[in-house]
């Protein structure tokens, strides 16, 4: 009898626990405003901005600089950052809509 309470128990709280993490949604959680980014970053050559899915690299196109993606859901792609660009702190993405190239903003990495 103590062992199916207890097994009721943890697996109430792990539903509960798991269930939370499951219903945020990219684009959900807090975003900071990035500063002095491009008002659309460049594809390399061949690859266009428009399609439901995120392009790795892109390419800053005032100084070359490239960002890698980290990870993607829903058309929203967080990248990498190097050197505190656009206001990024260590451990924070650099998050971008997809379909347009355009700066979502600043969330933490995961």
């Amino acid at each position: 009898m103590r062992v199916s309470v207890l097994l009721s128990i943890f697996l109430m709280t792990g539903s509960t626990i798991f269930s939370g993490c499951s219903s945020m949604r990219a684009g959900e959680e807090d975003v900071r405003t990035a500063v002095d980014v491009p008002e659309r970053f460049s594809t390399p050559p061949g690859l266009a901005w428009g399609a439901n899915t995120c392009i790795n690299p892109i390419i800053d196109p005032a100084d070359g600089t490239e960002l890698i993606l980290i990870q993607s859901m829903d058309g929203l792609g967080d990248y990498r950052v190097t050197g505190g660009k656009y206001g990024v702190n260590t451990g924070e993405l650099l998050r971008l809509n997809c379909r347009t190239g355009e700066v979502v903003g600043i969330v933490r990495g995961r």
